[in-house]
This record gives C-alpha cells, sequence and structure tokens, in this order.
C-alpha cells in the first residue's frame, strides 16, 4: 500500500485537518477587521448567503445521491486537491501581506489607499479572490466528485465576478484613470484567461 492509497478514513481526516486550517486563516482575517459592514457591503453579504444556500443545498443533493464519484482507486486527485488548497491559502495569504493595511474584508475603500501594482497584482487584479477561488476548487478536487467540481467552478467564478464588478465600480471611482488603465494591463482573476 503506497502513500496514495490510504484508508478513506485517513482521507476524511486529512481533509478535515487541511479545512480547519484554511478556516483558522481565514478568520484571523476576519477578526483583524474593524470595519463594520455599509448598506453595499450588507447587499453583498445578503447575496453572498443566497448564492452559498442554493450551493449547498446543490452540494447536498450531489453527496446524498452519489452522483460524479470518481473511483478510489484514483486517490492521486484526492493528494492534488489537497496541495492545490494549500497553493490557493497561500496565493491568497501572500496577496493580503502585499496590500498590508488596505486589505478589508468588506467592500470599503481604506482611507489614502494605494493601488496596488506588484506581487500578484501585476498579472490579476483581485489575487486574493485568485486564491480563495483556487483553494475552493482543491476542495471539489480532494473530495473525488466531478459533479461537485463542476459545480464549484460554476459557483464560484459566478460569485467573485459579480463581487468584482461591484468592487472594481468603487475602485474606478476612488483612483479614476489610474484603475482603468490598470485594468487595460491585467485579468479580473486569472492570468491571461479571464
Amino acid at each position: 500500500m503506497g502513500i496514495l492509497n490510504l484508508s478513506s478514513q485517513l482521507n476524511q481526516n486529512i481533509l478535515g485537518i487541511c479545512l480547519l486550517i484554511w478556516v483558522i486563516v481565514e478568520y484571523k482575517v476576519m477578526v483583524k477587521q474593524d470595519k463594520r459592514p455599509s448598506k453595499k457591503d450588507i447587499k453583498a453579504i445578503i447575496f453572498f448567503s443566497i448564492l452559498t444556500v442554493v450551493f449547498a443545498s446543490i452540494s447536498v443533493f450531489i453527496f446524498e445521491n452519489r452522483l460524479g464519484n470518481i473511483k478510489t482507486h484514483l486517490n492521486l486527485f484526492f493528494w492534488i486537491g489537497i496541495l492545490i488548497i494549500f497553493i490557493g491559502i497561500f496565493i491568497r495569504q501572500y496577496s493580503m501581506y502585499i496590500m498590508g493595511s488596505s486589505y478589508v474584508a468588506t467592500l470599503q475603500v481604506q482611507e489614502k489607499p494605494k493601488l496596488i501594482k506588484k506581487g500578484p497584482f501585476k498579472v490579476v487584479r483581485h489575487p486574493c479572490y485568485t486564491g480563495f477561488m483556487i483553494s475552493l476548487w482543491g476542495l471539489a478536487i480532494s473530495l473525488l466528485n466531478w459533479d461537485f467540481f463542476v459545480l464549484t467552478l460554476f459557483f464560484s467564478v459566478s460569485l467573485f465576478l459579480v463581487q468584482i464588478s461591484i468592487e472594481e465600480k468603487e475602485l474606478e471611482k476612488y483612483f479614476g484613470n489610474e484603475y482603468v488603465e490598470y485594468k487595460k494591463k491585467t485579468k479580473k482573476l486569472l492570468p491571461f484567461i479571464l
């Protein structure tokens, strides 16, 4: 039995530990925030909540009916998914580090922010979302279910594109032509693609 053929229970435990680490990292980010949500944020939070309920409901249906399960001998996908989760966490955390005090978890623009164009921001405008989305994709891959992967891909891209369209209106108002020019040189989420 090689390392890629661990028991299903052990895989579940490893995935659980991985998700716990992810939740702790995200919780630490949220706790640092000292801003109260604005009315614009409340609308985005409600939209996000509705999408999350729809996503969770469809996910439960997929798993309860065992739709799209991958054969267990393809355990390599589990490990690839775990690796992708941590790559996404790294991208998100590194992007927040680059942003420093400019990072806020809401749609508010900090007072006197500077437009950041270094690090991952040279290639994509929203690398924090990119990292989070990549982690979600890693989770979907590690669960060894193609239907769940497609669902996660669709919902994550849809959710972040809506969030970005709202956020970029605010950024254009604040930064003006500088942001419009920056948009011409970068992609929203995925380098060279989207």
